[in-house]
C-alpha cells in the first residue's frame, strides 16, 4: 500500500528528513500533540458543556464530534466599560485635540470626534479580544493544539455592541472561539497481542542472483562500446532505435498508439532483457543498422498497466546504430575497480553478495513494518481534529514533491509553483482517506511511548540534530533550530516504539520458495 511513511515517518529517508521537508512543511504534527494527556477525562467528551467565569468573562465550552472545542465567551457590560474608559485615558494622552493641552481632561464625546469613533470602538475592542481570549483559553490551554485557535464569529458585527455617542459599549459582548484540542484515543485492540504474517521478499538464491547482476552491471560499467559494423543486432549488444507501438484491433488495422512507447534515439540494451516487455529483445534482434523490423507482441495477463494486460501490440523499431561492449578481462587487478577497497575477485563477490543480503534484509524489515503499523492504525479508534489532518496532509504533499525534486521529475521552480494552498487543498481532499489513517498512527504511536515509558536519550538527540544540521548545511539550507530538534525527537520516538513493538509482537515469515522466487518481480514496466 502507498502507506509507507512508518508511523508518520518514523524512519523517513535521510534525504526527506534532514531536507526541505522541515522548511515547506508546517509545525509537527507529533509536536501539536505532544502535551496530550495519555488518556482524558469522560468529562471532556463530545457535547459536554462546562460554563467557567471570572472577572465579568463567562466562558460556555462545547465540544464537537471532531475534537473541536467551541469557548462561547460573554464578556459583560462592565467589564467592558471599564476597557473602554481605561482606552480613553491613554487616547487623552495621545491625542490632540483642538482647544486642549496634552493630557488635559477632554469630553469623550469630543475625543471620540477627533479620533474618530470607528477608531475607538476598534481601539476597544482589540483590548478586550487580546486580554480575554487569553483567559478564555485558560481552561483548555493544556489540551489545545498548537496555531488551530480562531475567532469564529464575524469580528465587524462585534461593534454593534459599541452604540454610545462616544463609541462606548451599552450592552454584553460575545463572541466564540474555535480551538482543535488533543482527542481522545480508544483502543479497540491491545498493541500487545499484534500477530503479524509476511512473505519473505528473498531467498539465497534470489540474493545471490542480485549479487551476480551488479557484479555484472559494475563490470559493464568499465567495458567499451565499440560500433558493430558486419552484423544484425543480437542478444548483449546496445542499440540506438526509433520505437513506435500501437494496439492491434480486431480486424487487424492499427489502433491508437501505446502511451509512453514512442521514443526516437532510445538506447536500448538488450543485455538487461528482464527489464523491458517479455518479447521485445528477441523482436528487436536481427535488425541490421539502417532497417526496420515491424513485430508484434502480447502483454501479459498480470502486466502492471491494467489498461493493456492480454492486448496485442504492434511495434516498429527501426535500428540506426549498434554497439557491442568489450568487457574487461575478470582478474584479481580489476578488483578495486569495481569495489572500493576489494583487492581480489573473490573478496568483490563476497561484498557484493553481503550488500545484496543487507538489502533484502531492509526490505523484509519495511513489508514486516508495514504490517505491523497497518494492525496498530486498525486498532484506534478516534474523532480527528482538522487541524490534524491537514499538517499531515501538507507534510505528505512536501514529501511527495521533494521526491519528485529528488528524482529529477521537477526543478526547484516547478517545486515553488506547485506548492500553493489550492493544490496542497486538492491533494489532501483525494488522498483524505490516507492522511487520516497517518494521522490515526501518529495518535496510536505517541499513546503508545507515553504508556510504554520510551524515553529518547539526550546522546541519541544530539546526535541526530547534529546529523540533521550537517544536512541542511550540506544543501545550502536554512532551518529553524526548535523545529529541527522537534523532528530529531519525533523520528527516534517512532524508531523507539517501532522497534518495542516488533520486538513483543508474534512474527511468522513465509519463506520464499524456488518457484516464487523466478518471477518474483511480477510484470515490469518499460525502462522508456
Amino acid at each position: 500500500m502507498a502507506f509507507s511513511a512508518v508511523a508518520s515517518r518514523m524512519r523517513i529517508s535521510k534525504s526527506v528528513q534532514h531536507g526541505t521537508a522541515a522548511k515547506l512543511g508546517g509545525a509537527s504534527l507529533r509536536a501539536s500533540t505532544r502535551r496530550m494527556p495519555a488518556s482524558i477525562s469522560a468529562s471532556r467528551r463530545a457535547n459536554r458543556l462546562m460554563v467557567l467565569g471570572s472577572g465579568g468573562v463567562t466562558v460556555t465550552e462545547e465540544m464537537d464530534s471532531n475534537s473541536r472545542m467551541h469557548l462561547k465567551v460573554t464578556i459583560s457590560k462592565e467589564r467592558a466599560m471599564s476597557a473602554y474608559t481605561e482606552v480613553m485615558k491613554q487616547l487623552s494622552k495621545d491625542v490632540r485635540v483642538p482647544g486642549f493641552r496634552p493630557g488635559a481632561k477632554v469630553n469623550p464625546t469630543l475625543l471620540a470626534q477627533s479620533y474618530g469613533v470607528k477608531n475607538v470602538k476598534a481601539a476597544v475592542l482589540e483590548d478586550l479580544l487580546n486580554k480575554t481570549m487569553p483567559e478564555a483559553m485558560a481552561g483548555v490551554a493544556a489540551r489545545a493544539l498548537d496555531e488551530s485557535d480562531r475567532i469564529e464569529t464575524d469580528i465587524s458585527t462585534l461593534f454593534d455592541v459599541f452604540t454610545g455617542p462616544a463609541g462606548e459599549p451599552t450592552q454584553d459582548i460575545e463572541y466564540t472561539i474555535g480551538v482543535d484540542v488533543a482527542p481522545e484515543i480508544k483502543w479497540t485492540g491491545s498493541y500487545k497481542d499484534i500477530s503479524v504474517e509476511i512473505q519473505a521478499t528473498d531467498n539465497e538464491g534470489t540474493i545471490q542472483a542480485a549479487a551476480d547482476k551488479e557484479f555484472t552491471s559494475k563490470l559493464k560499467d568499465l567495458g567499451t562500446l565499440r560500433v558493430v559494423a558486419d552484423r544484425p543486432v543480437q542478444e548483449g549488444d546496445v542499440a540506438v532505435i526509433d520505437l513506435k507501438a500501437c494496439r492491434v484491433e480486431s480486424d487487424g488495422s492499427d489502433g491508437e498508439e501505446i502511451p509512453g512507447v514512442n521514443n526516437k534515439n532510445f538506447r536500448f540494451d538488450t543485455s538487461e532483457g528482464d527489464g523491458f516487455l517479455p518479447g521485445l529483445v528477441q523482436g528487436v534482434s536481427g535488425i541490421s543498422t539502417g532497417e526496420t523490423k515491424v513485430f508484434e507482441l502480447n502483454f501479459p495477463e498480470d502486466w502492471v498497466n491494467e489498461s493493456l494486460r492480454g492486448q496485442v501490440a504492434r511495434f516498429s523499431a527501426t535500428v540506426k546504430e549498434t554497439f557491442f561492449r568489450d568487457l574487461p578481462k575478470v582478474e584479481d587487478a580489476l578488483a578495486p575497480k569495481l569495489v572500493e577497497g576489494a583487492t581480489t575477485i573473490e573478496e568483490v563477490r563476497s561484498k557484493l553478495l553481503a550488500a545484496a543480503a543487507e538489502k533484502a534484509k531492509a526490505a523484509q524489515d519495511q513489508n514486516l513494518h508495514h504490517a505491523i503499523t497497518d494492525q496498530v492504525a486498525d486498532m484506534v479508534e478516534v474523532a480527528l481534529p482538522d487541524s490534524l489532518v491537514q499538517e499531515q496532509g501538507r507534510q505528505n504533499y512536501t514529501v511527495r514533491m521533494l521526491e519528485l525534486l529528488g528524482a529529477g521529475q521537477i526543478t526547484k521552480d516547478v517545486l515553488n509553483t506547485m506548492m500553493t494552498e489550492e493544490m496542497v487543498g486538492n491533494y489532501i481532499d483525494k488522498n483524505r482517506a490516507d492522511v487520516e489513517r497517518m494521522v490515526r498512527l501518529t495518535l496510536a504511536v505517541g499513546d503508545i511511548q507515553k504508556r510504554e515509558s520510551l524515553v529518547v536519550t539526550e546522546e541519541a538527540l544530539k546526535a541526530e540534530c547534529a546529523n540533521s544540521r550537517a544536512e541542511f548545511e550540506r544543501q545550502g539550507q536554512q532551518y529553524d533550530e526548535e523545529r529541527l530538534v522537534e523532528q530529531a525527537r519525533e523520528l527516534l520516538e517512532g524508531g523507539l516504539v517501532l522497534d518495542w513493538l516488533t520486538n513483543n509482537c508474534n512474527i511468522t515469515i513465509k519463506p520464499l520458495e524456488p518457484e516464487e522466487s523466478d518471477d518474483k518481480d511480477g510484470a515490469v514496466l518499460f525502462k522508456f
